[in-house]
């Protein structure tokens, strides 16, 4: 790339001086005009506790950073950040300030939606945009600025941040029999029942794979909570043996979307299994009966 770029740049510079021809009046980069962009000062919480969606609020504190700004606006879609506007849903506006604070209620992203509080999906990520609106009407957000400069953490820009749902765990009760609602490993079909057998303060056992009647040496699985979030990881262990297809086969999770979620009755985890060979990553679904 280095060596690319000392190669075009005389070519670039040739244009630029012989494109103007003599006589021609070049343009004041003054008269072209500057914009604005919001600047992170300080990011809040982005974590909406399911279990008191009435009073979880997120956060944001920005500041702008060029012209003047005279409205933040806030708008919201659920999953990744798409530049399609017609999509997002708008939450409120602030007349700005230095050092504004952006307040979300989860409340008020369930308004926006158009959906209840309790609609919200646990583990599901909802995206927040700011938009600028400029003193003189112009609007700047994360649709109208150059994707290299948004993206680029010398600027701190704040156009879009994220929230994800989570409820806190709470092993009390927890352990017992559970619905499968999704085995990708498919040991189980949909409605079959497995059993978590105890939980503490932060983790939980399960004795799952393989299914009785198909594999043998059954041993139980410790799936790890971080008890603030649900977030959930297996770390790799041997689970049990299929014979004729394989033994001492191991699972851990993978990726980042891994929960258990008490407050719903649910745990959902992608799971890497590994033996002779590396058999994949399938999704496992329970819901607690």
């Amino acid at each position: 790339m280095k060596k690319l770029l000392i190669s075009i740049l005389p070519f670039a510079i040739f244009l630029a001086v012989y494109s103007c021809k003599k006589g021609e009046v070049v343009q004041d980069v003054k008269s072209l005009g500057t914009g604005t962009y919001l600047k992170l000062v300080t990011q809040g919480n982005t974590i909406i506790d399911y279990a008191n969606l009435n009073t979880s609020t997120i956060s944001q504190t920005v500041s702008k950073y060029g012209d003047a700004v005279k409205t933040v606006v806030t708008y919201v879609t659920k999953g990744n950040v798409t530049l399609d506007k017609s999509k997002w849903k708008k939450i409120k506006e602030y007349p700005y300030s230095e050092n504004l604070k952006l307040d979300i209620k989860a409340t008020e992203i369930a308004t926006a939606l158009g959906i209840p509080p309790a609609s919200l999906e646990t583990g599901a990520t909802y995206s927040i945009y700011n938009q600028a609106v400029g003193e003189d009407g112009r609007i700047f957000d994360i649709s109208n600025i150059n994707g290299g400069f948004a993206g680029n953490p010398n600027y701190s820009m704040a156009f879009t941040w994220a929230a994800v749902v989570v409820c806190p765990y709470n092993p009390t009760g927890f352990a017992g029999n559970f619905k499968v609602e999704l085995d990708e490993w498919a040991d189980y079909g949909v409605g079959e029942i497995v059993t978590v057998d105890a939980t503490t303060a932060n983790s939980l056992t399960m004795t799952v794979y393989p299914k009785p009647g198909v594999g043998t040496n059954r041993k139980p699985v410790v799936v790890n909570i971080d008890p603030a979030t649900g977030a959930a990881t297996v770390a790799s262990q041997i689970y049990g043996d299929y014979p004729g297809f394989d033994t001492n086969l191991k699972v851990k999770t993978v990726g980042s979307n891994n929960w258990v979620f008490t407050c719903v009755g649910t745990i959902s985890l992608r799971l890497n299994h590994t033996g002779a060979a590396n058999w994949g990553d399938y999704t496992l679904r329970l819901k607690k009966m």
